[in-house]
């Protein structure tokens, strides 16, 4: 049975992006099929992390969504360094889709859940991954609502856990109720009790996975994904929890 993991956060620079694209590698690695999809139209940045530099986007979410193209013909295989066939990628804009365009004219919200589920149902998805732009706007909350499993990513800070409130009630209207809290570039000596507390009651919810920070990945720059490079690192470890978390239903809110 598919599944739909949607990656949220309330701030910009948590991480999430690149957690998705090595959530999506790992599972394609495990022989899931699996497709990532950018839902960020303002500031995409996934089809950078899996296409060579200034390689032109073809086809996006933008174009389906205004009626330029069917949303299968938006997904492409991941880069061939990836190395799995069952890995696809739906980038947020090509250079035909401005996001001016799409901000101006609008377009019914209703073509981003139709897309999922004929993306699901036309490359025989095991899962499906939803990264989305920080904070809320149409594409998140839509992403969020078709959430079969919400992963919220934070840092360890208190900026992070402001919007704490927010974010959980709208998780609640939309009935989001498989939720994993990951805090994401912790400094060595690892994430302090007291902190720990702070973020679970401030998501009403254990913490799912608590991820160091890995000064290898600015060494990458971006060339290749995590994962791949450093397979045996701890970070990759704690993505690792996260998919089971995520798999196995062991997340959620308290009630």
């Amino acid at each position: 049975m598919s599944q739909i993991i949607t990656m949220h956060s309330y701030r910009g620079g948590t991480g999430k992006s690149s957690t998705a694209a090595n959530l999506a590698l790992l599972l394609a690695s495990a022989g899931r099929r699996v497709a990532l999809v950018d839902t960020d139209i303002q500031t995409p940045c996934l089809d950078v992390m899996f296409g060579p530099a200034g390689a032109p986007v073809r086809r996006s979410l933008t174009d389906y969504l205004m009626g330029r193209c069917e949303i299968e013909d938006a997904a492409a295989p991941a880069r061939a360094d990836a190395g799995h066939d069952g890995l696809f990628l739906v980038p947020a804009r090509s250079r035909a889709a401005g996001v001016n365009e799409i901000m101006g004219r609008g377009y019914d919200v209703g073509l981003l859940r139709e897309g999922f589920d004929r993306l699901i149902d036309s490359l025989a998805l095991d899962v499906l991954i939803l990264d989305t732009h920080a904070g809320f706007n149409n594409e998140t909350v839509t992403a969020m609502a078709s959430a079969d499993a919400l992963v919220i990513m934070t840092r360890a800070d208190r900026l992070d856990l402001a919007g704490a409130r927010e974010t959980m009630a709208l998780a609640r209207r939309l009935g989001c109720h498989r939720l994993s809290v990951t805090v994401n570039m912790v400094p060595d000596g690892g994430i302090g009790e007291r902190l720990r507390g702070e973020v679970e009651s401030a998501y009403d919810t254990r913490l799912t996975a608590v991820l160091p920070y890995a000064p290898e990945m600015s060494v990458l720059a971006g060339e290749r994904l995590f994962s791949t490079a450093y397979p045996q690192h701890p970070l990759v470890t704690g993505y690792r929890r996260i998919i089971s978390a995520v798999s196995n239903g062991t997340s959620g809110i308290r009630r």
